[in-house]
């Protein structure tokens, strides 16, 4: 290895990091919000239980409440519903489905008090898979496995979303 090679091989990360660049996960939840209240439709729904996981991993202290206003100097999350919606993408010689399209989406709005800091948007993921039709049982573990990856998904797009927030003080 060149002296110059050795020298941007050093110099890379410097650069990385001047740019603005870091790593998923590196702003954390906790320094960003000094109290969070949250509700969720369905609080004990897979996607209301892994962002409730989400948040405690991000260090985060909630409130799960059931109110739709903030308490003062507390901001609130509310989180809808998640919508579902699956379609046929291509059809086998049988003239059946042979691959689905799911869309996973849920709208959330951050409030701060009277103040919204985050209106109404949509988060959406979607993904394909295949069914087998000789594999029924199969075919329908795959579409449970690939909607819990997609729930996933619009957790982490959430969480991702709060990270980019900015907070007037």
């Amino acid at each position: 290895m060149t002296v110059t090679a050795r020298a941007l091989f050093l110099l890379l990360p410097l650069l990385l990091t001047a740019c603005g660049y870091s790593l998923r996960g590196g702003a954390n939840l906790d320094e960003r919000f000094s109290a969070l209240q949250v509700n969720v439709l369905q609080p004990n729904s897979e996607l209301g239980r892994q962002l409730q996981n989400s948040l405690q991993a991000a260090g985060l202290e909630f409130e799960l409440v059931t109110t739709l206003a903030a308490a003062e100097d507390t901001l609130l999350l509310m989180v809808a519903d998640e919508q579902s919606v699956r379609r046929p993408v291509s059809i086998n010689p049988r003239a059946r489905a042979a691959q689905y399209e799911i869309r996973l989406a849920v709208d959330f709005i951050l409030m701060d008090g009277e103040t919204t800091v985050i209106p109404r948007e949509t988060l959406t993921v979607e993904r394909s898979y295949l069914e087998d039709i000789e594999n029924i049982a199969g075919s329908r573990e795959e579409m449970e496995i690939v909607t819990s990856e997609m729930r996933r998904d619009l957790v982490n797009l959430l969480i991702r979303r709060l990270e980019a927030t900015e907070i007037a003080s």
